[in-house]
C-alpha cells in the first residue's frame, strides 16, 4: 500500500486508512475476513475508538486478530 508523509514529523503513514466505526455490526468471521483482505491488500492502521458500538468493534477485532498472526 502507498505510504504517505505525516507532515514535517518524517513518519510515513499509509495513503488509505480503514475506519472501523461500523465493523461492530459484522459478526466475528466476517470481520475476520474483512481484516485478512484489508490486510493482505497492505493496510496496516485500523481507526478504532471506543465510541463505536460501545467497545463492541475492538471486541470483535481482538477476537478477530489472532486469527491473523500466522
Amino acid at each position: 500500500m502507498k505510504k504517505v508523509p505525516l507532515g514535517s514529523s518524517g513518519l510515513q503513514m499509509p495513503a488509505v486508512i480503514i475506519g472501523c466505526m461500523r465493523l461492530g455490526e459484522l459478526s466475528t468471521p466476517e470481520l475476520t475476513h474483512y481484516i485478512h483482505t484489508a490486510m493482505e491488500a497492505g493496510a496496516n492502521f485500523f481507526d478504532h475508538a471506543d465510541i463505536y458500538g460501545g467497545g463492541i468493534c475492538e471486541e470483535h477485532f481482538g477476537a478477530a486478530l489472532p486469527a491473523t498472526s500466522h
